[in-house]
């Protein structure tokens, strides 16, 4: 076993070793024709080592009907479960998962390779294949603007995603190599039939294609010695007039220049057609399904036959619902569909294609893969070093060795907040801020039902329907320090600041006992004022980490009669005032690095001033504002995009959905049956933007180009939106009122939003210049200086007034529940 290639790890019948795997597939008809004739019981003899050449195995379990020099069909004979024959000279794909007289193949659905992460048969185009396009995508839709499945973590729930068949073939040939499994831990057929168990073969594929958690893993092309050195790929690199070694890196696809440069799926285009190789190209799935066969009959020999269509009889069934993907009109299709000259068609230009009509196919999509697998969240980077760590009742939190160990904020948000598959080169993005789009990065994400967006560029969608772009609000997932302003349309509506009808500096108006300065809030007899979600998440993940394998977290932190799957309000208040309490006071430090070290609130997701974007002092916190618009003064920052230049464009997140799935995380060990694992599915997520005119988004600025997601505000400032564009303004989040209610921790007495009409004074503090709050719970340090108490407080009705905002809740816990 000196080389790691496939092509020195099978040796040929008779211990006749071919030099390489083109002089082996130069043989293939003579192969095909001998392969019959082998003694398979004495095949069974054959250890790891020595077992045949690939393309011998492909043509024991698929065996070939004869052809003539120019690739015709010599003899017709009956194809049935027990004798049939499938095309040497294949050049299309056109005819996989249809009958094998037409020249076709199984496809990689039809031979269930596990990690293919097919899309379905929804009448959408490119079913079947690992494009995933929207259910409405019309017809003229190019392959690249359906990305495959590319996900960062193994643990969400698309697992692996798209894992190339090449890459399935060449872990389980090297690690037949490695013995890293005996034949028993391989099969069981009870459950896989004559598969490897799929769990299995995604600990050979990690084996030698490890992840970097939060990464995608970039897997080597089939035809170098990383990829596994598949030799029947001929890839077409050097052109169409030029079928002949040496090959050059490109797809298997020989397609004329002017298909190339429409941009459409090269897929349909012939493999190789001419020259030596013509006909020899094999699929990866089909050798990985070969290789497959021949040890489960090795394993199982009273169970597994020899051949693939002995194992899988239901492919001849007349009624079963076939797994062929549409194809465009073809330059041959007036030819005879089992002609050579019908095969050899190249597609027609303009492009013309019907994605046809949905059927009901079960596919190898990632989801269904993902359930297959025995696999949980990285818990820690540190081993377990005691009797009490290794036998915690809950999880350690995943911790990021890249990040000093903090918690691995991108596994923990993809497990509640699974996103839409990320484009192959990553998230379109800018060269500069205010310059032009890089065009290796300008293909944007394709929205998914139920899933978020991987390129998150913008707040203004956030609250709305997921396929717009945004994510849940503070309100939304019942961040209780939000102290959000109500929705009477007033600027800075459902934000932390309490505008009047006339505003136009938003972030000049107040937040909640946000007033001790940076930094800070205050503790009063009304509760702990308005603090960033990073403070309590970094309140929650050092309790959690100190804690969680001493006290009873489940019972302590949880009650769902009241809270649902957050932490209870009293509890959290208790957290947060042991990690940052200062007096009377809530102080904490912003969320970087100082000195090169975490700060006490450290969360890197925000992403806080890159260079050079920011150099110009241009940047307000995670925004990224344009000079000119910071130079305005008056455009609230939060109008500004998230960063959008560089490696982590499109990767901000909010700190307060990571609360969100760290909270998820922790109450769905607790109530695995109440809590969902994912977000939308959880009590939080029930009915979450089902109504844009009851969601809690925010009416946006007019922005210089109403149409891009990292638009930046018009100089001069202009609020509302006029909706000409993508982002909402109060047409599309009010309709025909003035306000609306939605279910969040408000103010609970009023807010003046007319500064025509005064606001009742009803003690010292309040005046007509200062909204008064009476929260529904106040935290309060007991006697002993400890842990603090909670002393509820009834909000009063004397406070309802006309042209008041009056949000009177009967406290956190009926708000928790709604």
């Amino acid at each position: 076993h000196k080389s790691s290639t496939i092509s020195d790890i099978y040796c040929c019948p008779n211990n006749m070793k071919f030099s390489s795997l083109a002089t082996a597939l130069a043989l293939a008809p003579a192969v095909a024709s001998a392969s019959r004739m082998l003694n398979e019981t004495a095949m069974l003899n054959e250890t790891a080592s020595t077992f045949p050449e690939i393309n011998d195995l492909m043509n024991i379990a698929f065996p070939m009907w004869e052809v003539n020099d120019k690739g015709e069909r010599k003899k017709i004979t009956e194809c049935t479960v027990d004798a049939c024959e499938w095309n040497p000279f294949y050049v299309t794909k056109r005819y996989d998962g249809l009958h094998p007289d037409l020249g076709g193949h199984p496809s990689d659905n039809d031979v269930k390779y596990a990690f293919f992460a097919s899309s379905p048969y929804a009448g959408q185009p490119y079913p079947g294949t690992p494009h995933h396009c929207p259910p409405d995508a019309p017809d003229n839709i190019t392959a690249g603007e359906c990305p495959k499945i590319a996900t960062t973590s193994d643990y969400g729930p698309e697992g692996p995603g798209h894992v190339p068949p090449h890459i399935g073939l060449a872990s389980l040939t090297w690690a037949v190599r490695d013995e890293l499994f005996s034949m028993e831990e391989m099969f069981d057929y009870d459950n896989y039939e004559c598969r490897v168990i799929p769990n299995v073969l995604f600990q050979m594929v990690r084996n030698y294609y490890p992840r970097i958690e939060g990464e995608k893993v970039d897997y080597p092309p089939p035809i170098v010695p990383e990829g596994g050195d598949f030799q029947y790929e001929f890839p077409s690199g050097r052109g169409l007039e030029n079928q002949e070694p040496p090959y050059e890196p490109g797809p298997p696809h020989w397609c004329t220049e002017e298909m190339l440069a429409s941009g459409h799926w090269d897929g349909v285009c012939p493999y190789i057609f001419e020259g030596p190789d013509a006909g020899k190209y094999r699929h990866p799935h089909i050798a990985y399904a070969a290789l497959e066969v021949y040890l489960a009959n090795m394993a199982m020999p009273d169970k597994c036959a020899t051949t693939w269509l002995q194992n899988n009889p239901g492919f001849l069934d007349e009624d079963r619902v076939t797994t062929d993907t549409p194809f465009p009109v073809m330059s041959n299709d007036k030819d005879d569909a089992k002609s050579l000259k019908n095969w050899l068609g190249q597609p027609v230009l303009p492009w013309t294609y019907d994605s046809g009509d949905a059927r009901d196919v079960e596919v190898m999509s990632a989801e269904a893969t993902r359930a297959l697998l025995d696999i949980a969240a990285p818990t820690t980077t540190v081993a377990p070093t005691t009797t009490t760590e290794s036998s915690c009742a809950l999880q350690p939190i995943p911790t990021n060795p890249d990040d000093f160990d903090e918690p691995h904020w991108e596994t923990i948000l993809e497990l509640a907040f699974p996103t839409w598959a990320t484009p192959a080169n990553g998230c379109p993005r800018l060269d500069a801020l205010g310059g032009t789009i890089v065009p290796e990065y300008s293909t944007f994400p394709v929205p998914e039902e139920g899933k978020f967006n991987p390129c998150y560029y913008t707040k203004a969608f956030a609250g709305l329907d997921t396929k717009l772009g945004g994510f849940p609000t503070p309100i939304d997932t019942k961040y209780q320090y939000e102290y959000a302003a109500p929705f009477q349309k007033q600027p800075g509506d459902g934000s932390t600041h309490y505008c009047t009808l006339d505003a136009v500096d938003i972030g000049a108006c107040p937040k909640f006992q946000n007033d001790c300065g940076k930094d800070c809030a205050s503790i009063t007899e009304k509760g702990i004022g308005h603090i960033p979600p990073f403070v309590a998440l970094a309140a929650i993940k050092n309790e959690y980490n100190s804690i969680s394998c001493t006290a009873d977290i489940c019972s302590e932190w949880f009650d769902f009669e009241t809270s649902g799957c957050n932490i209870q309000p009293p509890k959290l208040d208790e957290l947060v005032i042991k990690y940052f309490g200062d007096g009377e006071t809530i102080k904490f430090q912003p969320p970087i690095l100082i000195d090169g070290k975490p700060s006490s609130t450290y969360y890197r997701l925000e992403y806080l001033g890159e260079s050079p974007a920011c150099d110009d002092g241009n940047c307000r916190g995670p925004h990224y504002c344009s000079k000119e618009v910071a130079d305005e003064g008056v455009i609230w920052g939060d109008f500004c995009p998230y960063v959008h230049t560089g490696d982590n464009s499109g990767q901000y997140r909010h700190p307060h959905l990571a609360l969100a799935a760290l909270e998820l995380w922790i109450s769905n060990q607790c109530m695995p049956d109440k809590c969902a694992a994912q977000w939308l599915d959880s009590p939080n997520g029930q009915g979450y933007a089902a109504d844009s005119t009851k969601s809690t988004a925010i009416v946006w600025a007019e922005m210089d180009n109403n149409a891009l997601p990292w638009a930046q505000p018009m100089v001069p400032y202009k609020w509302p939106n006029s909706e000409d564009g993508i982002f909402p303004g109060h047409t599309m989040l009010y309709g025909d009122s003035d306000s609306k209610e939605a279910p969040a921790p408000y103010v609970t007495e009023f807010v003046n939003v007319n500064p025509d009409v005064a606001e009742p004074a009803t003690d010292a503090t309040a005046t007509d210049d200062a909204p008064t709050y009476a929260p529904t719970y106040v935290p309060t340090k007991d006697t002993t200086g400890d842990a603090p108490a909670t002393t509820k407080s009834e909000p009063s009705s004397a406070w309802l007034m006309p042209n008041t905002v009056a949000v009177v809740l009967a406290g956190l816990a009926c708000i928790f529940m709604m």
